[in-house]
Formats: structure tokens, C-alpha cells, sequence
């Protein structure tokens, strides 16, 4: 078992510890990445997946996600190769329908490497996983204490919101951890799942931050408009003891694609 810990906001209680297996079901979707401290919400129906979101409910509540090779995503729904870099997210909440489909809210942890793919005799996929924190030095991070302050400052435009709601989104942005600065803005400047690949993979956490930075400031470029977001399409929420993230508001529209889930998107 392998120690996993959330980062609070300084309002936060102190963090709560969970016990993720070194074996983990996954859940491999074309162009989606998770990052760790990011919130993921889903609307399962795939059969395998609804056995998968059940029996994850009832004993570790942890799902590995990973990207499926680009190329390989006309596989769907058997089982094509996907990245050997996954993150693994804790159902942090979900609601069974009554037609026996799930809403879920995954929220990242830490990402992983996949060392073997085992013969099971459940529906979906499982694996042996290789955790991998992302260290950072304390002198490193102070060197890029400014370029956080940044982003801090800047990501709040990206959002169409009014005055006191902005103040509020600010004050939020102020409170977060690093790895939830670094999920939010690659929500925000809807960084594409390539270069969120990239982000997870990298050897520390100045090395995502300086991404994301180089993201902002091209983000910037093209949309010099600011606003991306409206207040429809983006919300605040506090999951448990986890911190304010963002996500997509739910919908419980019928499924229309053959992956086993959609995105909880805006009707």
C-alpha cells in the first residue's frame, strides 16, 4: 500500500491520509489526462465501467486514469494500449441513477507508472502500478515564487465572472496548494491532453510550472480577449476537506458515445 496525501488549503482541516493499492482498476479514455489535485467528473454506463465504479465504491474508492494511445482510439471498447503514465484519482463523490449509471467526481493524487497489466477475471482492466511523487527543493520553488504570483494574478481574467464573484475566485487562487494552481490553470486555458501528458510526466514541479507558463502567455496570444469561461460553464465547489477546484457542472444526459462515460458537461 502506498500513502497518498491531499493538499488543503491553509483553511483546510489537516490532511487526511489514503491507502491506494499498488494494483488498481483503470479507466482509459481517448484525450483525457488527470492531474494530480485536479477534479475529473464523469457519467459512467458502460457496463464493465459501472461494475468498475461499484466495486471501487465499496472497497478503495481509487480508479487509475489513463490516456489511450493516440492512434489506437477506433479500439474502443475492447481494450487498446494506453499510456505507461497514469494518475490515480480518489472518488472523492458519485450518485448511482436509478438506471444503475454513476455521476463521479474523481479527484487526482499522484501519478503512477504502469509495471504490468494483469490477467483478471473482472469485466474491466487492472494493473500494477509504480507511484511517482513529484519532489521539488524548496530552493527551486522559491526561484519561482514570482512566476506562481503570476499566475495567481492572471488566471482570475480567464474567467467571465462578476466583481465580488471575481474577488472571491481571487481570494480562492490565493489559498491554493501548487499542484492545485497547476490543475486549475490547465482547466482554465483548457491546456489539451498532449501537453497535459507532458505536465504529468515531468520530472518536478517547477518544470510544470514554467509550462503552464509558457501555456498562459500563449493562451494570451490567441485569445487576447480573455473571458474563455462564463458563469454557466464554471464553478466553484468544495468537495469534502479537498479545497475549492473547478469543474464542469453535471448533466444526466443520455450517453452518446462508446467509451463508457461522458464528461459532466453544461446541457
Amino acid at each position: 500500500m502506498h500513502g497518498s496525501t491531499f493538499e488543503n488549503s491553509p483553511k483546510a482541516p489537516p490532511p487526511e491520509t489514503v491507502d491506494v493499492p499498488d494494483v488498481i482498476p483503470i479507466f482509459p479514455l481517448p484525450k483525457v489526462v488527470l492531474l494530480p489535485s485536479e477534479v475529473l467528473p464523469l457519467h459512467v454506463f458502460e457496463p464493465r465501467y459501472i461494475d468498475l465504479v461499484r466495486d471501487t465504491v465499496a472497497s478503495h474508492r481509487v480508479i487509475g486514469m489513463v490516456e489511450v494511445l493516440p492512434g489506437h482510439e477506433d479500439e474502443l471498447p475492447q481494450s487498446p494500449p494506453v499510456r505507461e503514465v497514469g494518475c490515480v484519482g480518489f472518488i472523492a463523490s458519485h450518485e448511482e441513477l436509478e438506471d444503475g449509471r454513476f455521476l463521479m467526481w474523481l479527484l487526482g493524487l499522484e501519478r503512477f507508472n504502469i509495471e504490468e497489466e494483469l490477467e483478471v477475471t473482472t469485466s474491466y482492466r487492472q494493473v500494477r502500478v509504480r507511484y511517482r511523487p513529484t519532489p521539488d527543493s524548496p530552493k527551486r520553488l522559491a526561484g519561482i515564487r514570482p512566476l506562481r504570483q503570476e499566475l495567481r494574478t492572471l488566471l482570475p481574467d480567464f474567467v467571465d465572472l462578476d466583481e465580488s464573484s471575481r474577488e472571491l475566485f481571487a481570494r480562492h487562487m490565493a489559498e491554493v496548494s501548487d499542484a492545485q494552481l497547476i490543475a486549475l490553470a490547465s482547466q482554465i486555458l483548457e491546456i489539451p491532453s498532449e501537453r497535459k501528458q507532458i505536465l504529468l510526466e515531468a520530472e518536478n514541479l517547477s518544470e510544470r510550472f514554467l509550462m503552464v507558463y509558457e501555456d498562459l502567455y500563449r493562451h494570451l496570444d490567441t485569445n487576447p480577449e480573455f473571458g474563455s469561461f462564463s458563469p454557466d460553464e464554471l464553478n466553484l465547489i468544495r468537495i469534502s476537506d479537498f479545497g475549492f477546484l473547478i469543474f464542469h457542472p453535471p448533466s444526466r444526459h443520455d450517453p452518446t458515445t462508446m467509451v463508457g462515460c461522458d464528461f459532466l458537461t453544461p446541457n
